[in-house]
């Protein structure tokens, strides 16, 4: 008779879990503990979403809307997601090319509705929305480093509460868009590390790309990255084929972000890498605020310091304790979080010796090497597990002192975007329009609403202001009537410098910032401040904006047979400078 194989035997059900896991390999071990990790259930997740969502949102609605803390970059890219659906006619090169798309592609949802526009409600609702998503992912981060429910969720608030945070998460600023893609990278990083699970390297993947065209220096922090994902899997043994999958499928969605951001920059703009490049221009609301020049090793130093005390004092003993962890257990993810958090400290102090500007060293630049620590926090619970208890005590005061310190560094560190106006109005409760700020702003909105209240009292028509919305901005977007102003986005470059350069008879008013290096109509008529010009009649005035009357024809220059004007001058005043795009650009036609 025919014998029937047997199966081999199976191990004993006494045999020691461990030994049996031992038997298949390490790789197997780290995968096996990381699958019985509980992560959160999506109700925890909606209710720390909505809790953190609408903590962000009531604060930021009191300090932005009521209390006038607007901060101006952040204006700007609202009223150009405005003007893509409510200009006349609506157009999408509003975006522009200067600054990453995604930073004013972010507000378009919330400016489709006007109201919510214009009543400036969108700026703390979209950054509160995006701060909700933040603390969710960093959730999931610290669940996925075995972190347990209370412990988790203790850590959570200190993290999220920290006043930089607040504050960037309730005034419509792009930072805490990519915090929030940065802290779900390294979510998707740690966990593709733990399971090799390809599917996280395609959503870290995805987020990068995101990341790039919000702020372009993180394509720094992707190329480190990727060279560690290299030398992580090189060590490990993998083959040829897998390290080149691994990083065709993290590398693909970047590659193409940048190159399609290049290929619209040649064909709209002229100039494929213009985009590398800086506007120049000063905010409206801070025409004094200039910080270029002269710039050493010792300044960097200095401020990088004060930087380090009032942002992410917190790194001063994750960073080595990353290191020894990567020395002692030859841990890859304490390497690379090492290595993230000085590849940026690196680009920041870089970047000010090559600019020449200290600005660089402003302290919400530095809120990425926050979530690097706190991932870096949540990465040695998991790794130390004879030591979590001391770490979570650490991490906890850590986070407080750091809180401390980004409260104390907001009333005082010289490079900030109007954090010292946040602290006051928090502190008072009152409004803070008309104040002054570190760093030379001028707090609040009251020009812009002066302006556009006279505006839509005394001007009718379509496209009778000639205005520069890259510096007029605030008026078009509170006026409501975008299609009142002929501004850069209108019918391209070549047509307002045309207007520019003889408007009598093209439109009824000229709109200019008074600020001497932004705006290019002041640049080009540089007597019309002082009341000089022949043919412009200054009719309203507030503290950042003129607005001038146009005759219906140049009184310098005589009349050719016909009633028509002769010669290309208007005789107005100076040209100055070469003309500029809607955001800063090389002048050009968008479509």
């Amino acid at each position: 008779m025919a014998t029937i194989a047997q199966p081999p035997p199976r191990p004993s059900s006494g045999e020691p879990p461990d030994q049996r896991v031992q038997a298949v390999g390490a790789r197997a071990h780290v995968e096996h503990v990381a699958e019985e990790i509980p992560q959160p259930r999506w109700l925890e997740g909606l209710a720390i979403f909505l809790v953190a969502a609408g903590v962000y949102f009531w604060i930021g609605y009191e300090t932005v809307v009521n209390d006038g803390v607007v901060v101006f970059d952040a204006l700007d890219r609202l009223t150009r997601a405005y003007m893509v659906w409510h200009n006349d006619p609506p157009k999408l090169a509003a975006i522009g090319f200067v600054f990453p798309p995604l930073t004013t592609m972010a507000f378009l949802p919330f400016t489709v509705i006007k109201p919510v526009a214009t009543s400036l409600v969108a700026l703390p609702l979209a950054s509160a929305l995006f701060g909700g998503s933040m603390v969710v992912a960093m959730n999931r981060l610290l669940a996925r480093c075995s972190m347990p429910g209370l412990w988790r969720w203790s850590l959570l608030a200190i993290f999220a509460l920290n006043p930089m945070l607040v504050f960037y998460a309730g005034n419509g600023m792009s930072e805490v868009i990519y915090l929030a893609l940065l802290t779900f990278s390294l979510y998707c990083f740690m966990s593709w590390l733990l399971t090799s699970q390809p599917r996280f390297v395609v959503a870290a993947a995805l987020a990068f790309s995101l990341l790039v065209l919000l702020r372009y220096s993180f394509g720094i922090w992707a190329l480190v990255i990727a060279v560690a994902m290299a030398v992580g899997l090189s060590r490990r043994g993998a083959a040829n084929d897998e390290i080149e999958g691994t990083l065709v499928t993290y590398l693909a969605p970047l590659v193409y972000a940048l190159g399609a951001w290049v290929l619209f920059n040649w064909l709209i703009v002229g100039d494929p890498l213009g985009w590398l490049g800086s506007s120049g221009a000063f905010a409206v609301n801070a025409p004094q605020a200039d910080a270029t020049g002269g710039v050493d090793v010792l300044d960097v130093m200095l401020h990088g310091s004060q930087l380090a005390l009032g942002v992410f004092a917190l790194g001063f003993v994750v960073i080595p304790a990353l290191v020894l962890a990567g020395l002692s257990k030859r841990d890859e993810m304490s390497w690379w979080l090492a290595l993230l958090a000085i590849a940026c400290i690196v680009v920041l102090g870089a970047g000010a010796l090559i600019e020449q500007d200290l600005d660089v060293l402003a302290m919400r630049n530095a809120l990425p090497l926050l979530i690097v620590c706190v991932a870096g926090v949540a990465w040695l619970y998991r790794i130390l597990p004879g030591l979590r208890t001391l770490i979570w005590v650490l991490a906890a005061t850590g986070l407080l002192l750091t809180s401390l310190g980004s409260w104390t560094a907001m009333q005082h560190y010289p490079f900030q975007g109007s954090e010292q106006a946040f602290v006051r109005a928090i502190q008072s409760g009152e409004d803070q329009s008309g104040t002054n700020a570190i760093g030379g702003f001028r707090v609040g909105t009251g020009p812009e609403e002066q302006m556009a209240a006279y505006v839509n009292r005394n001007v009718e028509g379509s496209s009778t202001i000639l205005a520069d919305n890259a510096q007029t901005f605030g008026v078009i977007l509170l006026s409501g009537r975008p299609q009142a102003f002929f501004d850069r986005v209108d019918r391209g470059d070549d047509a307002f410098d045309e207007t520019v350069l003889r408007p009598h008879g093209d439109v009824t008013h000229l709109l200019m910032a008074k600020q001497v290096s932004g705006d290019l109509i002041r640049r080009s008529y540089p007597t019309a401040a002082a009341r000089v010009a022949a043919g412009l009649t200054p009719v309203f005035e507030t503290e950042r904006y003129l607005l001038l009357e146009v005759a219906d024809s140049d009184p310098r220059r005589p009349a050719a047979p016909g009633g028509a004007t002769g010669g290309t001058g208007s005789g107005l005043g100076q040209v100055g400078g070469a003309a500029q795009g809607a955001d800063g650009t090389p002048g050009t036609t968008p479509p």
